[in-house]
């Protein structure tokens, strides 16, 4: 029966399933069955009408017994179903049958492993017994099958009784004396690497806040620097339209001044078109008298006023360009110095930036600006951080 240990001489298992005890009660000659195992078997007997009798002594009832629960062997069942059965990598009873348990004690005498219950046994009290162990021959001595009871110093073997006379003149101990004694070593070294487990644990957790500080520290420096960059760029942005106002104002202005210059050369053409035109009627007459007359009103009709035919006012840029490079070198300066300096407080170490990343490149589509306002320059990985006006 699957779950039970069949050992018929096992006073906790019922003679009739020969499993342990479920529910047992007890007759009134003494014996014990699991309830339902002797229900069934005087349901049996009933049926064949064979009467009533113990399955154990034979000793018939005139009727039917009433039975009576076993308190204290069912305390003991239950203890017994407590003790856990062998599982993968332990070592289990050699007594046991089904359900094999877990060995607790192991013969150096009889080579064998044996249950909670079954090492009670009244003849293994005067055996050698060990911890349970799975490698039982390795405790026995192979050439005169003794307990290797005995630890040869000099030969840094354990030996039997019998080995004796082989090591004479070896530092020969007790085997568990000289355990005893290892182990008390191994205590003093175990304290020692617990110590260091310790303190590499103490300074791991140093260098862990440590990390900490400096991730801390860089994220709040990136995070700052960040934000300045942000703020300079959107300056320069802002900047760059202010000139760009600036040009096109004054562009504006001196180009109406142009036109206006313009506009009025043009109506003196005209006018000079239209003498040209009368004074060419008055060559072509052939009559006398009318020529005198027209003649007379032509020569009394003034010069136009001569205007300026040049305008030397104009305004240049050129300056603004050369003020405008001007501005980006000593811009390009002003950063490789403070970048400079920025990174040997980081100090990067190995870490190889180029000069060209710390100069100022400009945009796609320079304007021209006055020598006074900035011009619109950017630093290409600052460029990314900035927000549109």
């Amino acid at each position: 029966m699957a779950g039970n240990i069949s050992d018929a001489q096992n006073p906790l298992n019922c003679s009739v399933c020969l499993g342990l005890f479920k529910d047992p009660v007890t007759t009134s000659c003494g014996h014990s069955f699991c309830k339902d195992c002797i229900g069934r078997f005087w349901d049996r007997s009933h049926h064949q009408r064979v009467g009533y009798n113990c399955p154990t002594c034979r000793q018939p009832f005139n009727k039917r017994p009433t039975l009576s629960r076993s308190t204290v062997l069912a305390e003991l069942v239950e203890e017994r179903r407590r003790i856990p059965e062998a599982g993968p990598g332990d070592v289990e009873c050699d007594v046991c049958t089904g359900r094999k348990l877990k060995a607790i004690k192991s013969c150096l005498e009889c080579l064998a492993s044996y249950c909670q219950i079954h090492v009670q046994s009244e003849i293994l009290k005067s055996h050698n017994l060990v911890n349970a162990t799975p490698n039982l021959q390795q405790q026995i001595c192979s050439q005169h099958h003794k307990a290797l009871e005995i630890y040869c110093h000099d030969d840094q073997k354990c030996i039997c009784v019998e080995c004796i006379n082989e090591h004479r003149g070896h530092n020969i101990f007790s085997a568990v004396k000289e355990m005893a004694d290892k182990k008390e070593e191994l205590k003093i070294k175990k304290n020692v690497v617990i110590q260091n487990i310790t303190e590499i644990k103490r300074n791991v957790q140093e260098l862990n806040n440590t990390v900490k500080i400096q991730k801390d520290s860089a994220q709040a420096a990136a995070k700052h620097s960040d934000k300045i960059f942000s703020e300079l760029i959107r300056s320069i942005r802002k900047k760059n339209k202010e000139v760009s106002e600036v040009i096109t104002a004054q562009e504006m202005k001196e180009t109406t001044k142009v036109q206006d210059h313009i506009q009025k050369l043009n109506q003196e053409i005209s006018d000079l078109q239209k003498e040209n035109i009368d004074l060419e009627l008055l060559l072509q007459t052939e009559d006398h008298i009318n020529f005198f007359q027209n003649y007379a009103s032509r020569s009394e009709t003034p010069m136009f006023p001569v205007l300026q035919r040049t305008f030397n006012n104009l305004v240049r840029f050129g300056d603004v360009e050369k003020s405008v490079t001007e501005l980006k070198r000593k811009l390009d300066e002003v950063c490789k110095e403070h970048i400079g300096k920025i990174l040997r407080k980081v100090n990067v170490g190995d870490v190889q930036i180029s000069e060209m990343s710390v100069m100022i490149e400009p945009v796609s589509s320079p304007e021209i600006y006055p020598s006074n306002l900035a011009s619109p320059y950017r630093i290409p990985e600052w460029s990314v951080l900035a927000d549109s006006d």
